[in-house]
């Protein structure tokens, strides 16, 4: 469980606790403070579930106990992981190198190298390249025939990559 959302459940606690040995209006007060901080860790929650790179199903964990987290594997994403993927994210799923190094910084004030970066997006699981376009990435897994094959279906317009057949056949010398 991340550090804040410890914190928070643990003075939650703390507060209910002193509530009920309280005497006079302070037991009011105090859970009045408990439920203020009920309302904020729901809201971490609520951010935690939009900045996170986990998949749809597994989104809304942010609130389980830790031995139940450790559990989890598969899954297991770092902070750069998450932050990489609100970053492109919030170019509309689709992000440059350039865009990515900028947004890391605009938004969680983090600077990486650009081929640590490169690197990284490479070996993400939740990250593809863009087919045909240099240092573009993208969170929309790619179709099935271009993870199978490594090579985009073509077109039906007919425009696309020209075919991969042997033209030397074709040369006159």
């Amino acid at each position: 469980m991340p550090e804040p959302m410890q914190s928070v459940k643990e003075v939650i606690s703390f507060l209910r606790d002193a509530a009920s040995q309280a005497k006079g209006s302070y037991p009011s007060i105090l859970m009045g403070h408990a439920e203020k901080l009920e309302e904020v860790q729901a809201e971490l929650v609520r951010l935690m579930d939009l900045t996170s790179a986990l998949p749809a199903e597994l989104v809304g964990i942010h609130d389980l106990p830790a031995d139940i987290l450790a559990e989890l594997s598969g899954y297991k994403t770092d902070e750069l992981e998450d932050q990489l993927v609100t970053v492109i994210n919030a170019y509309g799923g689709e992000a440059s190198l350039d865009q990515i190094l900028v947004g890391l910084y605009r938004k969680f004030q983090v600077h990486q190298k650009r081929k640590f970066l490169q690197n990284k997006l490479y070996r993400m699981e939740s990250v593809w390249s863009v087919e045909g376009r240099k240092g573009i990435y993208t969170t929309s897994e790619p179709e099935a025939e271009t993870i199978r094959t490594g090579v985009p279906p073509r077109p039906s317009t007919g425009v696309g990559p020209r075919p991969t057949e042997d033209y030397d056949d074709e040369i006159p010398f």
